[in-house]
């Protein structure tokens, strides 16, 4: 192995060119997870898709996932010591706030269709939710100092694999699934009040159904979005 290796503090042969190739992939699809926030930020630009609650909450998700996608094609592993504990701060911080964003998207469209509340007067504790809650949840294993060589790049160290569960993997998949679950009562409710507008026309009723399809519409792609900007960096985890 070269003496230039990123990898060279790991002493075995074989574990040094595992980290090569895990390195490699890693710059690979977080560059592919990159451009894809590039492409989304063009095109909320070029659209101007950035004045409803809606279009700058997908806005702060594209921009969340940007930065996200720079630590994992920037990054690389280092021994321990201050750049590794902030390259490890840096990955938890934003990917919980991509998660974040995803899940706050889901409840405000829950809010705006099935409970309809007007969500507006919300926009500053969406914000305060999205950037304080991966704050909390980033600097907490960096109080502890748990953060370190982790395999191929830095994370929460193998000594304390309990706390990458607590940390990240528990609550991802129980929020997953909790906006499945959302999600799925969102389009039943929606399917409903669209059968029920069905009939004679009515002018109020007309309002409210345009209304429904506006806040749908820049909505609906966000899934989509999420798991373009985010599967791949997913994925080396």
């Amino acid at each position: 192995m070269s003496n230039d290796s990123r990898c060279v503090f790991l002493k075995i042969d074989s574990e040094v060119s595992r980290c090569e190739v895990i390195l490699a992939v890693k710059r690979a699809t977080g560059t592919f997870s990159l451009v894809g926030c590039l492409f989304m930020l063009f095109v909320i630009w070029l659209l101007r898709r950035y004045y409803s609650l809606a279009q700058k909450m997908i806005l702060s998700l594209t921009v969340a996932a940007f930065f996200d996608s720079v630590a994992y094609v920037m990054g690389e592993s280092h021994p321990e010591g201050s750049l590794c504990n902030f390259q490890a701060w840096w990955l938890t911080y934003f990917d919980w706030s991509a998660l974040t964003w995803v899940c706050l998207i889901t409840l405000n469209l829950y809010l705006n269709l099935v409970r309809e509340i007007s969500t507006k007067k919300y926009e500053m504790s969406y914000h305060l939710m999205a950037w304080g809650v991966p704050l909390v949840m980033a600097s907490l294993p960096l109080l502890k100092g748990y953060y370190g060589p982790a395999g191929a790049w830095c994370w929460i160290t193998d000594d304390h694999v309990a706390w990458r569960f607590g940390i990240w993997y528990v609550p991802l998949f129980t929020l997953i699934f909790l906006m499945i679950c959302c999600y799925a009562r969102i389009i039943c409710v929606a399917n409903k009040r669209m059968q029920s507008w069905l009939g004679t026309f009515n002018p109020e009723r007309e309002r409210r159904k345009v209304s429904l399809a506006e806040e749908i519409k820049p909505l609906k792609w966000y899934p989509s979005v999420y798991l373009l900007v985010s599967i791949f960096p997913l994925i080396n985890r």
